[in-house]
This record gives structure tokens, C-alpha cells and sequence, in this order.
């Protein structure tokens, strides 16, 4: 095992190391997801749809990342794992 490989939930890469690794990959997906959140919303019947509860999913998932310091991911998992 070489000093850049993870040793449990830890990691032997700085913050600012992993920041600069993930920053363009978590870009990419945020601008996806809010490109195919503005399709679906100028789609006919977009503003209704909005009421489904895959897209209220979605929503509060943004919001958990926003006010969740912790275990998102675990998080993120179990609020899509209520339907």
C-alpha cells in the first residue's frame, strides 16, 4: 500500500489534495443535474412535475448537501432508499 491509498475512512491525501482531484468531477455532476432540472422544467408540464416524489428526492438532497456536515453520502443513500 503506497502513502496515497485510504486506510479505512481515512485518507492519507490532504483537503486541499482531494479538493484539487474531485473539484471538476463534482462541477461536472452539479451542472449536469441542473441542466437536466432545467430541461425538465421547460418541458410540457415541467412546473407540475416538480410535485413527483423522485424530484422532491432530488431537492432534498440538495438541500441535505447545503446543511449536512456529515456522512452525506450515507445520508443522501438512506433518503433515496424511502421510496
Amino acid at each position: 500500500m503506497n502513502d496515497n491509498s485510504y486506510k479505512g475512512l481515512g485518507s492519507y491525501r490532504t483537503a486541499q489534495e482531494l479538493l484539487d482531484m474531485y473539484f471538476l468531477d463534482v462541477r461536472s455532476a452539479l451542472l449536469e443535474t441542473a441542466a437536466t432540472l432545467d430541461r425538465i422544467e421547460r418541458s410540457p408540464g415541467g412546473k407540475e412535475i416538480f410535485g413527483d416524489p423522485r424530484l422532491k428526492q432530488v431537492m432534498q438532497t440538495l438541500d441535505l448537501l447545503i446543511n449536512t456536515t456529515t456522512n452525506r453520502a450515507e445520508q443522501m443513500q438512506l433518503l433515496f432508499s424511502e421510496r
